[in-house]
């Protein structure tokens, strides 16, 4: 685990020395610039600070008595004060709110909140929480509902699809800036649920759904994690929201998203050190769209990218420059959609589906509820000529796509099946499967009854690989080698 050396030297305190601490923040105890407050356990400290490099004044909070801790939260992000101003305050105003003034007494930032009176107060809690509270210590605001880069335990960042609000992370513009950046990290309001990064308004980074434990798309999620995070989702509400426990402060740690859009976690063993980073720097894979619709990104792989099967690049010239994210084409027309034109009379043969293992599944899944088993989410997709492709993966469900399969990436370890639809000319192998059937299979036919699964041995002579056929109640072939799976759909009286 490399030491976070970005983060060393992120800030240097507006005071070289601070002289006091204060508890809280109340109407006649404003926090000026030589003091700070403090949370009960003096784990977190909130105060005045200037960047490393800059010449603006901010108020924030960070981890007391670690050497190099980041400031995990920003009042006045996007409103700094000037590094002349001697006489600026934070101070519970006539309205009851938190107020950061300036030396001239004006506002520069506010939790802007309706309080029935100034009998508020502010405190920060061991968690790094910010709170401003009424006279009976009832919660008005707290900081952990405006994050800026930085994720700590028990903050949550979420999405309400039916009010269209977001509380996101929202990068620095740069290490000694901590002003609004272009990257932002949050999760999106489908279903399931992935954690996603944009750069600007184009997609930079996901997580692939959640599957009620983890990310599926995030291989080192593994049972390590599984007790620390959490994505709740209500699909009558609209809501979803992600977060992550530190039960009693056990561990100190934090994701945060870079001014260069790297989403890290971070905690703290004698020291700061990265314990997860994605993009990865070793994985260009981890970039949206690396290989472009109907690539395949494996960072493992003799190219980077390379074209689903049946499909090729959209332009060879550019595949051959290193630009991939012009993706590929289809290289045959899927047979249903032949059908869909043919004459009544004319027979056209079924399109098949290619199975990819340990896979990152695309962007854009559709959830299909009423689907139970992977069975029933494999007829549906048959039976529907727009869907692409489906994944059922057991702690899910049934998944489909219609668009463009956009992000796929090639796992090492972890990942789920996805199967690919394809045109039979695509695959080398007839729709039409012949069956040779043993004695012995007879004598299990026999035993077992009808609608009993039967396989038996054929030598597939195009490439002279063994594959084995199989019929499942007459109407579902099964073709496979171990290089590639294959299932076609044959009718009951064909099998026979």
């Amino acid at each position: 685990m490399r030491v976070h050396l970005c983060l060393l030297l992120v800030f240097s305190l507006f005071q070289a020395v601070q002289s006091s601490t204060i508890s809280s923040i109340t109407a006649s105890s404003p926090l000026d610039q030589s003091q700070t407050l403090v949370s009960p356990s003096q784990i977190f400290e909130l105060g005045f600070f200037m960047p490393n490099g800059s010449r603006k004044q901010y108020v924030g909070i960070w981890y007391k008595n670690m050497p190099h801790s980041k400031v995990v939260w920003v009042a006045n992000r996007d409103k700094p004060l000037e590094d002349t101003d001697q006489s600026a305050s934070l101070v519970i105003g006539r309205d009851g709110n938190l107020k950061l003034l300036d030396g001239q007494q004006s506002t520069v930032w506010s939790t802007n909140v309706t309080a029935k009176s100034n009998y508020s107060a502010a405190v920060l809690w061991d968690s790094g929480n910010l709170v401003l509270q009424d006279r009976s210590a009832n919660e008005m605001w707290q900081s952990f509902d405006e994050p800026t880069d930085t994720l700590l335990p028990n903050m949550k960042i979420r999405v309400n699809l039916k009010t269209g609000k977001t509380q996101n992370l929202v990068s620095w513009k740069g290490e000694d800036d901590p002003s609004s950046g272009s990257f932002v990290l949050g999760i999106t309001s489908e279903t399931p649920p992935q954690g996603f990064a944009w750069n600007g308004s184009s997609p930079y980074w996901r997580s692939g759904p959640w599957d009620k434990s983890k990310f599926i798309g995030i291989p080192i999620m593994n049972s390590t994690y599984l007790n620390n995070y959490d994505l709740q989702q209500n699909i009558d509400q609209g809501t979803s929201y992600f977060y992550f426990n530190n039960h009693s402060n056990s561990y100190f740690g934090y994701f945060f998203i870079s001014s260069e859009g790297s989403i890290e976690f971070v905690s703290w063993k004698n020291g700061w050190s990265t314990f997860w980073e994605a993009p990865a720097t070793t994985n260009h894979c981890d970039i949206y769209g690396t290989c472009g619709p109907f690539g395949v990104c494996d960072s493992l792989g003799s190219t980077m990218c390379r074209c689903l099967k049946g499909f090729k690049p959209r332009s060879d010239e550019e595949w051959k420059r290193g630009n991939w994210t012009g993706g590929c084409l289809r290289k045959t027309e899927l047979n249903c959609q032949k059908s869909a034109r043919a004459a009544a009379s004319t027979t056209v043969e079924k399109d098949v589906f290619g199975q990819m293992k340990q896979m990152k599944v695309p962007d854009s899944a559709e959830y299909l509820l009423s689907v139970a088993d992977k069975e029933g989410c494999q007829s549906w997709c048959q039976g529907n000529c727009s869907c692409l492709a489906f994944s059922y993966v057991d702690t899910i469900g049934c998944m489909v796509w219609s668009r463009d399969l956009l992000d796929l990436q090639q796992f090492s370890t972890a990942g789920e099946d996805l199967f690919i639809r394809l045109a039979s000319a695509d695959t080398g192998i007839p729709t039409l499967t012949i069956l040779i059937i043993s004695l012995s299979t007879v004598s299990v036919i026999m035993l077992f009854g009808a609608g009993t699964l039967v396989c038996g041995p054929s030598k597939w002579r195009g490439n002279r690989r063994y594959a084995v056929y199989c019929c499942l109640k007459g109407d579902l072939a099964l073709t496979a080698t171990y290089e590639f799976c294959m299932i076609g759909i044959t009718k009951a009286s064909e099998a026979r």
